[in-house]
């Protein structure tokens, strides 16, 4: 995890570059062009099947780029070996498989592999400190001994995020990760989220929750889906200056509430709802 105080905290870390994505030559999304500062949180959003997971895919390099470019401090993604890229940048999945053969200790533990050597069977220390925290972050510790195929969605989820954490990544790729989680788990990875910022890693994630992106992501990225085609790049920016009323009815097609905190009517928060 990287030091909020180094020196080139906030410059530009990943850069997409007139991006299009998608499957056998045929893209999903097409022409995304994106900047993201170290140290801040992006959000993909947009309505289902406007392709975010296909773009945070090839942003993790599961998917190869149709067009375009991914760059991580101005390196190409092609150019950089698996190991060295492991070591930057982490994805987690909006579910991980069961096994009935690894516990949660087990699975988290995997995300140590791009540290040790490939003769390295124990772990040694720096592997076991990254692991205690990041079980300690995810609030995993009562679970580390059950196998992951008995735990629910929303603890699997959990599992991967901790995973990934125990990797010690620059970058943090999440998808979905509020799918399972309920309001408490909610709350806990919108804190968890905005530790990590404060400690310098950079995040980007797809969210459909259009609150919390509002109170813990420093810039959105909307995508739209053509009625014939792929999606494109509706808009980008600050949460507070691009989630308007107008944006989102043309990005969701329906018209949103968006409602001042009554009870706290001098906040910046806003709640939005149908």
């Amino acid at each position: 995890m990287q030091d909020s105080n180094i020196t080139n905290a906030h410059a530009d870390v990943l850069e997409i570059a007139s991006l299009s994505a998608g499957f056998n030559t045929k893209p999903v999304v097409q022409d995304v062009s994106l900047k993201v500062k170290r140290g801040t949180v992006t959000a993909i959003a947009g309505g289902n099947g406007a392709g975010k997971s296909t773009l945070l895919k090839t942003i993790a390099r599961l998917i190869p780029p149709i067009r375009g470019r991914v760059l991580i401090e101005g390196k190409e993604l092609s150019s950089l070996a698996l190991a060295s890229l492991a070591k930057k940048l982490a994805y987690v999945p909006q579910d991980i498989a069961n096994s009935r053969e690894l516990t949660v200790e087990d699975m988290i533990a995997l995300g140590r592999n791009p540290h040790q050597k490939w003769w390295q069977w124990r772990t040694d220390h720096n592997d076991k400190s990254a692991l205690e925290n990041a079980i300690k972050a995810t609030e995993l510790g009562d679970l580390r001994g059950k196998s992951v195929s008995e735990i629910s969605g929303g603890e699997r989820q959990r599992t991967a995020i901790a995973m990934s954490l125990a990797q010690e990544p620059e970058i943090l790729l999440l998808d979905e990760p509020t799918a399972h989680l309920d309001f408490k788990h909610q709350k806990s990875l919108m804190q968890l989220m905005l530790h990590l910022k404060s400690q310098g890693m950079t995040i980007i994630t797809c969210l459909h929750d259009l609150n919390f992106i509002w109170q813990v992501c420093d810039q959105v990225v909307c995508l739209k889906k053509a009625p014939k085609g792929p999606s494109t790049q509706l808009f980008t920016g600050a949460p507070q200056e691009v989630l308007t009323r107008e944006n989102l009815q043309s990005a969701f097609d329906t018209e949103l509430r968006i409602i001042r905190d009554s009870a706290n009517p001098d906040s910046n928060s806003l709640f939005f709802g149908l």
